[in-house]
C-alpha cells in the first residue's frame, strides 16, 4: 500500500502566466453558439487546467507487481490585495494490479474564484485498465469531465488503445509510445446549449529519467480529429522535475499545458499551470 500527499506551494506562479485577458474572463461565453458553426477560437490567456490531469487516456500511475496503490495531492492558493484570487485543486489516484492486469482509476476536482467571480470549477474522473503482455500494453479507457473554464458542461470519452516501451533500465528510466482510438461527445454550456460528437486518434508519449537524486518525466498528448485533423485537435503536456530531499521527500516543479483549436466562442484555447511543491509518501 503506498499513500504520497502533494502541497504546492507557489501555484501563484500560474497567476503570472495569465494574461490580462484571462483575469477578466467571464463565466459565460459571450455571443450567441450554434452547433460547431459557432465553435471559435478564442482569446489566448492561461489558467489551471483539472488538477493538472491531461485530457484523456492518463496513465494514473506505474506499477511492477501485484497489489493496490493511492496517491492524493492537494493545493491551495489565497491572495488579496489589487486582485483577490482563491484557488484549491485535489487529486486522487488508485487501482488494483494482479498479474498481467492494471485497473487504475483518477478523480480530480479544482474550483477558483477571482475578484468574486467563478473562474474554474473542473472535474475529471478517468481510468485506464490494460493488460500487459512483456513491452507491450492493451488499454480500455473511459472519461467523464466537466470544465467551467472551457464552458463544457460534461464530456464523454470512451476508446481504446495500444502501447509499447521502447526503452526501460535498471534505474527505472523509460520511454514508451502509445495511440488510442476514441469516441467523444461534449455538451457546452452556451447561448443556447449544443453538443459536438467527435472520434479522434490520440498518441502519447510517455517519458522518465531518473539520475541518482534527481528524475524527471513527460507525458505528451496529440488528440487530432479523424474528420478534420488540420482544424480539431488537441494538445497535452505533462512535466515533472523531482529533487529528493530525504528518503520520503521530495521537491517537485510541475508544468501543464493544455490546448484545444475549437472551444466556445471567448472561452481561451490555452491553459497552463507551474507550481513548486514537496510531496511525501510512504509504504510499498
Amino acid at each position: 500500500m503506498r499513500f504520497r500527499i502533494s502541497c504546492g506551494l507557489l501555484v501563484a506562479l500560474s497567476g503570472l502566466l495569465a494574461s490580462p485577458a484571462a483575469r477578466a474572463q467571464d463565466q459565460k461565453p459571450a455571443g450567441t453558439a450554434t452547433p460547431d458553426s459557432a465553435v471559435v477560437n478564442g482569446a489566448g490567456s492561461m489558467a489551471p487546467p483539472p488538477a493538472g490531469l491531461p485530457s484523456a487516456e492518463f496513465e494514473t500511475y506505474n506499477v511492477d507487481g501485484t497489489g493496490v496503490r493511492y496517491t492524493a495531492a492537494l493545493t491551495g492558493l489565497y491572495t488579496t490585495g489589487t486582485v483577490e484570487r482563491m484557488y484549491f485543486s485535489t487529486s486522487h489516484t488508485g487501482g488494483f494490479t494482479t498479474g498481467h492486469w492494471q485497473f487504475p482509476a483518477a478523480f480530480s476536482y479544482s474550483y477558483g474564484r477571482q475578484d468574486g467571480a467563478l473562474r474554474e470549477r473542473e472535474l475529471l474522473l478517468l481510468s485506464t485498465p490494460d493488460y500487459r503482455i512483456r513491452r507491450w500494453k492493451f488499454y480500455a479507457l473511459g472519461e467523464f469531465e466537466t470544465s467551467n473554464l472551457r464552458a463544457i458542461t460534461r464530456r464523454l470519452v470512451t476508446g481504446g488503445g495500444v502501447g509499447y516501451q521502447l526503452y526501460a533500465d535498471s534505474t527505472n528510466s523509460t520511454v514508451a509510445l502509445s495511440t488510442f482510438l476514441l469516441n467523444e461527445r461534449t455538451d457546452y454550456n452556451a447561448e443556447p446549449d449544443f453538443s459536438r460528437h467527435v472520434v479522434r486518434n490520440s498518441t502519447r508519449l510517455k517519458l522518465r529519467l531518473n539520475r541518482g537524486v534527481f528524475s524527471a518525466s513527460e507525458l505528451f498528448f496529440y488528440q487530432p480529429s479523424l474528420r478534420d485533423p488540420g482544424g480539431d485537435y488537441r494538445l497535452n503536456s505533462a512535466t515533472v522535475l523531482a529533487f529528493k530531499l530525504y528518503q520520503h521527500l521530495a521537491l517537485n516543479l510541475s508544468y501543464t499545458y493544455s490546448y484545444e483549436s475549437v472551444v466556445v466562442q471567448s472561452r481561451a484555447r490555452a491553459n497552463a499551470t507551474l507550481s513548486v511543491g514537496f510531496a511525501y509518501s510512504t509504504g510499498q
